[in-house]
């Protein structure tokens, strides 16, 4: 349920890699507040969103979870380790290069499948989880309705389901 409470993102973009020109800051900038407002967040929301290659995510993997293979997100929650209350958000590290294999396979561009993947991260960073099946499919069936809401939004085609 979507909360009425004042809501604010800030989002830092940085890309290794060229990225599809669709694919910008004020863009992600709105996927993000869409979903973030729509699962009834409020208060003060950073997001680290990085753009990277298979090595660079491979290496992440190895040194982050142990697994010696690319992967298409990984998700960082941010923490308070200072003791000042919460702040919010997290880093997302994004492989363009699993991104673009995953579009083909979907049938829909690398750009929409970057945005599928930044909503994914969201909702990590908002407690969702897809550890089992049965909760990937959950997750799965959320983003995908978050993403047609927010393509609508922004006149854009609604994804096809994944």
């Amino acid at each position: 349920m979507p909360s009425s409470s004042p809501l604010g993102v800030d989002i830092t973009l940085d890309s290794d890699v060229p990225r599809p020109k669709e694919v910008t800051e004020a863009a992600l900038t709105s996927l993000a507040t869409h979903v973030l407002r729509r699962e009834g967040a409020a208060g003060e929301w950073h997001l680290g969103i990085r753009f990277v290659d298979d090595a660079t995510m491979r290496q992440a993997h190895v040194d982050f979870m142990g697994i010696d293979e690319p992967t298409d997100i990984m998700t960082f929650p941010y923490e308070d380790e200072f003791g000042f209350g919460p702040e919010q958000g997290g880093d997302l590290l994004i492989s363009a290069e699993r991104a673009a294999d995953n579009a083909a396979h979907a049938g829909w561009g690398q750009e929409q499948e970057l945005f599928f993947l930044v909503c994914h991260g969201v909702l990590h960073l908002l407690g969702w989880n897809d550890a089992t099946d049965e909760q990937r499919a959950a997750m799965l069936e959320r983003q995908t309705a978050l993403m047609r809401e927010w393509a609508s939004s922004q006149g854009q085609d609604a994804p096809a389901d994944r």
